[in-house]
């Protein structure tokens, strides 16, 4: 009898000047979190020169992952006419917001992290706050660029889920304690979009797609140790099953 193959998650690569060459490249946390916590088998999404490949890359994977990275969204690509705040990458912005709206239109799943939140909101012609204001109560989005690998992800505040969100069981737990690494957080709210989940300063940390089988957003960490973080893990679980259910179907 046939084994089913693994069901497929393409995650999306950045392009980083190393050395004066370009290479894309993913961190091996995604990676490993799609593995073991979702349960699929991860593949690049590699930005390709003047193609977009969408088409293909909806036919090869049974859902996505667009993970969170150093680089920011170029503020013309949501309408801000400031120069903003680098470092940017223009091949991973192309390709992101030309797949997102793919995505949604053919019911794909995909998680979206941090910059992919971002670019979520972006690609359904939401805005970014560049800065985020102070505001009360205060509230630590970003922990301190020399702390330790393990500090930088450890709990930093708590997020809070909307009263009566469909999302408490995907992550098991109405109120919950997350790491925080962002400098930029969302404005206006994309088409399509509802913010689900918000940090006690009222930030948007969980937005979803209206009306989709899988399409989430977290403005948070969730890959980083994902055994450590019960809502994490379940995020992570259901996930994997909305690709299996896509592969089945």
């Amino acid at each position: 009898m046939k084994t089913a193959r693994r069901p497929v998650v393409g995650v999306i690569t950045d392009m980083r000047d190393l050395g004066g060459m370009a290479y894309q490249i993913i961190g091996d946390k995604y990676v490993q979190a799609v593995s073991q916590f979702a349960g699929c088998l991860p593949i690049a999404l590699l930005s390709e020169q003047g193609r977009g490949g969408v088409d293909d890359l909806l036919a090869l994977c049974d859902g996505f992952l667009f993970t969170g990275s150093p680089s920011n969204i170029r503020p013309w690509r949501y309408g801000d006419t400031a120069a903003g705040d680098g470092p940017f990458d223009d091949a991973r912005d192309a390709l992101s917001l030309m797949l997102i709206p793919a995505i949604l239109r053919a019911r794909v799943p995909a998680l979206f992290i941090c910059r992919g939140l971002q670019e979520l909101n972006v690609a359904q012609g939401g805005t970014l706050q560049t800065k985020i204001p102070a505001r009360e109560p205060a509230v630590e989005h970003h922990a301190p660029e020399d702390a330790r690998y393990e500090d930088r992800y450890a709990p930093l505040h708590r997020v809070s889920l909307i009263e009566a969100s469909p999302l408490a069981d995907v992550f098991c737990a109405p109120s919950f304690a997350v790491n925080s690494l962002h400098y930029q957080a969302l404005a206006k709210i994309g088409a399509g979009l509802t913010v689900h989940g918000y940090a006690e300063d009222g930030i948007p940390e969980i937005v979803a797609a209206d009306g989709h089988p899988f399409a989430i957003g977290v403005q948070w960490h969730p890959e980083y140790r994902p055994e450590l973080s019960a809502p994490n893990r379940a995020l992570f679980e259901h996930f994997g099953q909305a690709v299996r259910a896509r592969r089945d179907a």
